[in-house]
């Protein structure tokens, strides 16, 4: 069983681009990442196109909201 630690508490995913809330002993932190298809294999990557720069806006500010509460 893979330990809970490792895992986000929550993730917002808005159109290719997910934002996961991480819990940790200062707080919260928040990992952006954009997932894409090359061939038939899965793959993620830190670099965002203009296209994906809206997505990770919405999906920061639903990050914030649930710090928030």
């Amino acid at each position: 069983m893979e330990d809970d630690r490792n895992q986000p508490v929550r993730k917002f995913r808005v159109g290719s681009v997910t934002a996961a809330v991480w819990k940790n002993d200062s707080g919260f932190s928040v990992t952006l990442q954009k997932s894409y298809k090359e061939d038939d294999e899965w793959k993620n990557s830190q670099t965002l196109f203009h296209a994906d720069v809206v997505c990770a806006i919405k999906a920061l500010e639903r990050a914030e909201r649930f710090i928030a509460q």
